[in-house]
């Protein structure tokens, strides 16, 4: 019976150690999961930052846009009106 008693004994350490490993290899897949999920919010606010900058850019741009019209609207109205002219001649065929 001595023999049987020190084969269960070794099945049961390892039978301990594989799930030694396995709870390791658990921990491990958690923690590479909480980093993989943690890397997505990090694009996603310095893609929010870029967009934030592109939005303040075009204000500026609207901005300038609008002084050179205050500036000079005679000007301003006859490239408008040819504009309105050549998109309506693409348009219409």
């Amino acid at each position: 019976m001595t023999g049987m008693n020190e084969k269960s004994d070794r099945t049961a350490e390892e039978l301990q150690a594989e799930v030694d490993e396995l709870t390791k290899a658990l921990e491990d897949a958690k923690a590479a999961l909480a980093e993989k999920t943690a890397a997505p919010g990090e694009e996603a606010r310095s893609a929010f930052e870029t967009a934030e900058e592109i939005g303040e850019r075009m204000q500026e741009g609207l901005a300038d846009l609008q002084q050179r019209i205050d500036r000079n609207p005679v000007p301003s109205a006859l490239i408008a009106l040819a504009i309105g002219f050549l998109l309506g001649r693409v348009f219409s065929r």
